[in-house]
């Protein structure tokens, strides 16, 4: 759920490795662009029997959105002829939402745009300029955030006492149990919305919420407090139609930290699933990637992290990173006390996930989960192929889709086939560990 990477503000370049002699960067300026909100997507398309637009990349590439101009470099490039394709992915789902979100193409192509008009020539390291185009209003309307409500849901927009979240509560004559879903690195509260609807269509309250980047929140993710999250927890027991006794929580990579150290803390969270997860607490991520600042505090101090290995900074290999950082025994404090939480856990991997190391991470928490004594269940399921979008909620939604259809980015790793084969067997076991947790069901 992821997906504003791990290391911010680093232009990441997704290309494939190039085994080529030679080969280049190609630069694009893309101007005109209206927020920084979310990312911005590229494609370079060298197949003219393709169809275009649509999901040829040969390679491609991505970069946190910049208002005004945004750079994107795409490594490795060898020498031909690319049509470009790119578009603003300010809810950050990665689906082009078009309007209202952006879109431009090579050389500037009205749409439709013509393939070998769209194309720039590359011969080496190569710079154009595209201007972006949008058809929609620029900013999203307050109430419009977030995933829309399934028939039979009503939802209800969260912006009191400091909190930021969509609340979807289904019809019912009795209370609900309620999931907690929050997002991970791309921060807002788009992609947590739209995972939770999922669980909203199968009788559930939501609270999708967001913790940074969002109004009145950080903008980064540094310096969260983790009493943010127990404010979020009190106002959703409060609400009407919410059966306050049975109140779980998901969240995925550096939310599955957030939901971990949330379940650790309180008695009242009975069931935790973290996905593309960490047994770790990892450093922020702020405006400089390189500055050693915690993503958490509590009573004002910060909690312990773990800083990733920078010197191992590669833009197809983030993993090692953190592989390397693990290797080197991190301190005890920074490790997250899974033990402490109330009820049954469940862990979600995908052993290709080429971001950070999440299948060892998962192993690790359940190695700490026996060594503990830990009493109630744990799940830990990994599935081969499958990279860091292991999981993404409802597998018949447009996003996964999409996503299933998209090519291999080896920054995420795993596959579109292997994610979608993932999600259709974790989507329905999700459900049935929620329900076990939360309904009561067998």
């Amino acid at each position: 759920m992821n997906l504003r990477l791990l290391v911010s503000a680093v232009i990441v370049a997704a290309a494939l490795p190039a085994h080529a002699q030679q080969t280049g960067i190609v630069t694009v300026n893309v101007t005109g662009v209206h927020s920084s909100a979310g990312n911005i997507l590229a494609n370079l398309c060298d197949d003219p029997k393709a169809q275009f637009p649509g999901g040829c990349a040969t390679y491609q590439t991505m970069a946190i959105a910049q208002q005004g101009v945004t750079v994107l470099e795409f490594k490795g490039v060898k020498p031909g002829s690319y049509a470009v394709q790119l578009f603003h992915d300010e809810d950050g789902n990665m689906f082009p939402n078009i309007p209202p979100e952006g879109f431009g193409y090579g050389n500037d192509q009205p749409y439709p745009p013509d393939f070998a008009k769209s194309s720039i020539k590359v011969a080496g390291d190569t710079t154009t300029n595209v201007k972006m185009t949008y058809l929609g209003a620029p900013t999203t309307p307050t109430g419009q955030k977030g995933a829309p409500a399934p028939a039979g849901v009503t939802k209800v927009d969260l912006r009191e006492n400091g909190l930021y979240g969509e609340l979807y509560v289904p019809a019912s004559d009795k209370p609900v149990p309620a999931i907690i879903v929050l997002g991970g690195s791309e921060g807002g509260v788009m992609t947590a919305s739209q995972v939770g609807v999922g669980f909203a269509k199968h009788g559930y309250a939501v609270l999708a919420l967001a913790y940074f980047q969002e109004e009145g929140l950080p903008k980064t993710l540094e310096g969260v407090p983790l009493e943010y999250f127990d404010k979020g927890v009190e106002w959703l027991k409060k609400q009407k139609g919410i059966d306050a006794n049975h109140i779980g929580v998901i969240g995925g990579s550096r939310g599955s930290e957030a939901a971990l150290l949330l379940g650790s803390r309180r008695k009242d969270i009975t069931a935790v699933a973290a996905f593309a997860p960490s047994n770790y607490v990892w450093q922020g991520l702020g405006s400089n990637p390189m500055a050693a600042a915690a993503a958490w505090t509590l009573a004002g101090k910060a909690i312990p992290f773990v800083t990733p290995d920078g010197a191992a900074y590669r833009p197809d290999n983030m993993k090692l990173m953190f592989t390397n950082a693990i290797d080197k025994k991190p301190a005890a404090d920074t490790e997250i006390a899974v033990e402490k939480i109330n009820g049954p856990i469940l862990f979600i991997s995908g052993k290709a996930d080429a971001l950070w190391p999440s299948a060892d991470m998962s192993n690790r928490a359940v190695a700490r989960l026996k060594a503990k004594g830990f009493k109630h269940k744990v799940e830990n399921w990994q599935y081969d192929g499958a990279g860091h979008l292991v999981f993404m909620g409802d597998p018949t939604s447009p996003g996964a889709i999409s996503m299933s259809k998209a090519a291999p980015n080896p920054m995420l790793g795993g596959t579109g086939e292997a994610g979608m084969k993932a999600w259709t067997d974790n989507w329905p076991k999700t459900l049935a560990f929620f329900d076990a947790a939360l309904k009561g069901k067998q």
